[in-house]
């Protein structure tokens, strides 16, 4: 049974949901870790299962450490780096936005780096300021100087790709800035 009501913040429903207590435990912890209430707790969850989790099988993602991630990038020499971004930035994105959001829009290609690529594939931090003539996206890493060339490679072939946009780049150890003038 739910319970449909509005309020100024959004519509919401009402369900009861059955947990054993070993789960309910978690959660109350869970929830008083982060200083948040048990349904903000449940929500993000739900949130992170309909956003991501329950694609993650159909676009073929899987888990791993950072540590082995940025033992292969470093590894690999700049030429090396800057062909696979390139290559898996000319396909994968592509491929997943349209399976994800059934269309290549300006919005959904950013949702991907927001959601897909740093919210819950944490490879990364999100930051975005839009203006009129375009906007700024910085991503925040922890893959170091040689992560931050594959992003820029990655990024650069991803957003012509999949939307005919160009950007500048700057790069430091530790993050990528693109600028996207429209």
């Amino acid at each position: 049974m739910s319970h449909k009501t509005s309020d100024a913040r959004s519509d919401t429903i009402t369900r009861s949901f059955r947990f054993d207590q070993e789960l309910s435990k978690v959660l109350d912890e869970e929830a008083e870790r982060m200083g948040v209430s048990v349904n903000s707790v449940v929500g993000i969850i739900l949130r992170r299962f309909a956003e991501f989790t329950r694609f993650l099988s159909k676009i073929d993602m899987v888990i791993i450490n950072r540590e082995l991630l940025t033992t292969l990038i470093d590894s690999l020499d700049e030429n090396t780096i800057s062909v696979l971004g390139a290559k898996l930035g000319s396909s994968v994105p592509r491929d997943t936005v349209l399976f994800w959001k059934k269309g290549l829009t300006d919005e959904n290609v950013f949702e991907y780096i927001e959601k897909i690529m740093c919210r819950y594939g944490h490879l990364g931090t999100y930051d975005e300021v839009r203006q009129p003539t375009g906007r700024t996206i910085v991503v925040r890493h922890r893959l170091g100087k040689k992560g931050s060339k594959f992003f820029e490679s990655f990024f650069r072939s991803m957003l012509k790709s999949t939307i005919g946009k160009e950007s500048n780049f700057e790069l430091t150890d530790a993050s990528i800035k693109l600028e996207i003038v429209y």
